[in-house]
């Protein structure tokens, strides 16, 4: 539909074309009238004015319609070419190496969760989340949509937590304690909800080394793509940071583009928590190769899926 402005654009251009043609004809008519010779002249301007509005208006509006459309998309394709070419070259071939964009300012995890498909995974590696308890359904209904999540979480009380608590603004070593061990009960609250019915799954192995990174990676099922989220740990909580956003294709095996000129920094990232999950999952087993009947920093659901959950999609 047609606003008021639009419509009364398109009345003046009416106006103005079919008006200028009916000045031309009628003051035509009087020019070629020898009742009005004297006059002549005057006529024949008045004539040729009218006839100068009319087709100007009506070639304008052809020139919008049917010829600018088209030089606007090609306009908008070279200016997206060149802007391109631009930022990734000021950003050493970031477009060439994967990445996407920074998030405006904190991680929206509800965002993110929505837009999981059934058969997606997702690899998460961070300390801890405070804001995570209010929105642990969030991954609760993602897992029972058919999603399934590893995560690596930081272990309460240990050497790493301390640290990373000094240099965090907010926290003190047993305020940044207490939240590591609420992020784990309220995983383990979510993983109490989850039975055998449930065809999403969720492993979760509480580490208690160098955090690196925080790290959010997410398998898409269907289009085969990789999408990794990464921030820093630095004096703001975690939290509160923007993550930078990295894209690449899903490579069905184990061995690093690193060495070649097709690496990709998202590659890179997914690589680095193949080995840290790996390191975490050899504790699962005994000097002898047998695996433990208990281990207390590995978390999972559903419970007849141990296996499964201590895996990775593609490994």
């Amino acid at each position: 539909m047609l606003n008021t402005t639009k419509k009364l654009k398109w009345l003046l251009v009416l106006v103005l074309i079919f008006g200028g043609f009916t000045i031309y004809k009628l003051f035509e008519e009087l020019a070629h009238n020898p009742a009005y010779q004297e006059h002549e002249w005057i006529f024949k301007i008045i004539s040729e004015f009218g006839l100068f509005v009319s087709v100007i208006i009506s070639a304008g509006y052809f020139h919008h319609w049917f010829i600018a459309a088209e030089e606007h998309k090609e306009s908008e394709i070279s200016l997206r070419e060149t802007l391109a070419k631009y930022v990734d070259g000021i950003l050493l071939n970031s477009v060439k190496r994967g990445f996407s964009g920074i998030t405006n300012k904190e991680f929206d995890f509800s965002q993110i969760m929505q837009g999981l498909k059934s058969g997606d995974s997702v690899y998460w590696l961070i300390t801890f989340d405070p804001r995570f308890k209010n929105k642990s359904r969030e991954l609760e209904n993602a897992i029972k949509n058919g999603v399934h999540f590893r995560m690596l979480i930081l272990k309460a009380d240990c050497r790493i937590g301390e640290l990373r608590a000094t240099e965090t603004t907010g926290f003190n070593p047993h305020e940044f304690s207490e939240y590591s061990k609420l992020f784990k009960i309220s995983l383990e609250d979510v993983i109490s909800r989850i039975d055998e019915t449930i065809t999403g799954s969720l492993g979760v192995f509480v580490y208690d080394g160098l955090p690196c990174i925080p790290l959010f990676i997410i398998i898409h099922n269907e289009s085969k793509k990789v999408d990794v989220y990464n921030s820093y740990y630095l004096s703001e909580p975690v939290s509160k940071m923007p993550y930078l956003h990295w894209e690449t294709e899903l490579k069905l095996n184990n061995l690093t583009s690193f060495e070649s000129d097709h690496w990709n920094i998202a590659d890179l990232f997914v690589d680095y928590f193949e080995k840290r999950w790996a390191m975490e999952k050899e504790k699962l087993y005994d000097t002898t190769g047998n695996e433990l009947v208990e281990y207390n920093d590995f978390i999972y659901a559903p419970t007849a899926a141990r296996k499964k959950c201590s895996n990775l999609f593609n490994v």
